[in-house]
């Protein structure tokens, strides 16, 4: 319902209630003077105001858009000061004690239409009151004409005065009203603001409340809570927002008592393990008003993943130093081996020996240069090399890593043979040439693992778009797709020996080359493993054409 319309509602209900209070005065005055004529207008004038109720019933009824608009308000109060002069009338004209109705509608008009209302109905009833004054000294019109009551016309004197004294008075209360009307819609229009402001900042303060990471406690001086977030009784298992006790809270899992009045300007920190082993954080600070302490503050939070973070950062600390010790150990132990292998190739050719003399130094010399081959590799790992990139022939370098690896006893015990093949005889890129062939070297080595007796280990060079491409393929045992996802993993193997570095290995130097690698393996069908490096301009050039 739009404003008017309330308004409207209001003025009817107001009217009838006057009405009805008018009606049942003049019965009664009736019935206790038993006068038949004598109160005859009252009920007339009764009878008319309960009339115009009708009317504006029916208008407010059939005209739903006039209803609304302020013009229905000024029809009702222009009726009323005609009915109220009316009354005037018949009811003493200048003398009439009712004479206050008049200034009670340039007060409701004020009220309602503020400071043009009551102007308006202020110079309206002082005209309609001018007419009568007017025609009863000049005896234009006089009540007892239609009805039997007492009428005295005014002298001179007494409608002059009359006039005069009602005209200024309405005047002056419609401009009284009409300021303070002024003034009680500017209060009311700061009242809306302030109103306003003040539930933005209280959303405010609600939105930073319920944003901060933790939960909220607002204590008494004594440690009773008068205000926690929902998040804070969660975190501290508590179901009720004020009332406890924060002290008992925290020693009830297992956290020191808190003596409030010894809580310094700054704040106390409390650490708490929940036996859900939930990690929490409360910070407690002293609430103050006008530098009065006033009560407390509590600030929960979880620290449960930051106490997860920090366990494993002290166990990669302690990591980095195991692996340093390891790596230092590693160093120790490859020389010795180195000399190992050496005698034994020495002791192999320096004089005859037996079948099972030669066997017994054979092994040792294989042995000694697989665990060099690992000391190798866990070293590559832990401490990785920056390449140095510079242009060579990636053709040359493959050759040159094959006949080494030719030579190697396992690869001759195996009786293995290696196949190379490549698109062009010269392929320039720029690699660490160094990494590289260790990054081939371990590919070879896995297919040797893998390769049967007699097998065969294929190598491949080929350039497509902007990729050179390293292909290492053995016909060996293969592997499923899930022993594919656990070799990458550092110190994850497929075979027998070995500790799963060789391919990690692999993956980081390629990394380093910002290239990539990729296995493509089925089981007991064989594995193919291709190396990714970036190709130069001019390669890619005379592959197009």
């Amino acid at each position: 319902m739009a404003e008017y319309e309330k308004i409207a509602i209001r003025i009817i209900v107001l009217r009838l209630v006057i009405a009805i209070t008018f009606l049942v005065s003049s019965i009664g005055l009736q019935s206790a003077l038993g006068e038949e004529l004598l109160l005859k207008p009252y009920f007339y004038f009764t009878a008319l105001v309960l009339t115009l109720e009708i009317v504006y019933l029916l208008i407010f009824a059939l005209f739903q858009k006039f209803r609304k608009k302020e013009l229905f308000i000024y029809l009702q109060l222009i009726g009323d000061s005609i009915t109220v002069v009316i009354l005037l009338f018949y009811s003493g004209g200048v003398s009439s004690i009712f004479i206050f109705m008049c200034y009670f509608l340039i007060l409701v008009a004020g009220a309602i239409l503020r400071k043009r209302g009551a102007i308006l109905i202020a110079l309206i009833n002082g005209l309609l009151y001018g007419i009568l004054c007017l025609s009863l000294y000049y005896d234009w019109a006089r009540p007892e004409k239609f009805f039997k009551v007492p009428f005295e016309p005014p002298t001179e004197s007494e409608a002059f005065s009359a006039l005069m004294v009602n005209i200024i008075g309405f005047i002056l209360v419609a401009l009284l009203v009409s300021a303070m009307a002024t003034r009680a819609e500017k209060s009311k229009q700061e009242l809306g603001d302030v109103q306003k402001n003040l539930k933005y900042y209280k959303n405010l303060n609600d939105l930073i409340v319920s944003s901060i990471a933790g939960g909220v406690i607002v204590t008494d001086l004594s440690g009773k809570v008068n205000f926690s977030t929902p998040k804070a009784r969660e975190m501290l298992g508590v179901s009720i927002s004020e009332g406890w006790n924060l002290s008992e809270q925290i020693q009830l899992y297992g956290g020191p008592p808190i003596n409030f009045e010894k809580v310094t300007e700054i704040s106390t920190d409390i650490s708490l393990i929940l036996p859900n082993e939930k990690h929490l954080s409360i910070s407690i600070s002293p609430l103050k008003e006008d530098e009065k302490r006033i009560g407390f503050i509590a600030l929960v939070k979880d620290e449960t993943e930051m106490a997860k973070m920090r366990e494993q950062l002290e166990l990669k600390k302690r990591l980095v130093s195991l692996g340093e010790m390891a790596a230092s150990m590693a160093h120790e132990i490859k020389n010795p081996l180195g000399s190992i292998s050496g005698a034994a190739q020495m002791l192999k050719s320096s004089k005859p020996l037996s079948t099972d003399e030669k066997e017994l130094l054979s092994i040792i010399q294989r042995e000694s240069v697989r665990l060099a081959d690992v000391l190798d590799n866990f070293l590559r790992f832990s401490s990785p090399i920056i390449p140095e990139m510079v242009e060579v022939d990636i053709v040359e370098q493959t050759k040159e890593l094959l006949k080494l690896f030719e030579k190697n006893p396992f690869v001759i015990e195996k009786k293995l043979f290696i196949n190379f093949r490549s698109e062009k005889e010269k392929i320039l890129i720029k690699v660490d040439p160094n990494l590289y062939k260790q990054a081939l070297w371990n590919l070879l080595q896995n297919a040797r693992k893998a390769s049967k007796e007699g097998g065969e280990i294929s190598v491949s060079l080929k350039i497509e778009e902007q990729w050179v491409i390293v292909e290492v393929s053995d016909k060996g045992i293969g592997m499923s797709k899930n022993e594919i996802e656990r070799i990458k993993e550092p110190f994850k193997t497929g075979f027998s020996q070995g500790v799963g570095l060789g391919l990690s290995v692999v993956r980081r130097i390629i990394e380093q080359h910002n290239g990539r690698i990729e296995i493509e393996s089925k089981y007991k069908e064989g594995t193919t493993v291709k190396l990714y490096f970036r190709a130069k301009a001019n390669d890619k050039k005379n592959i197009d054409s």
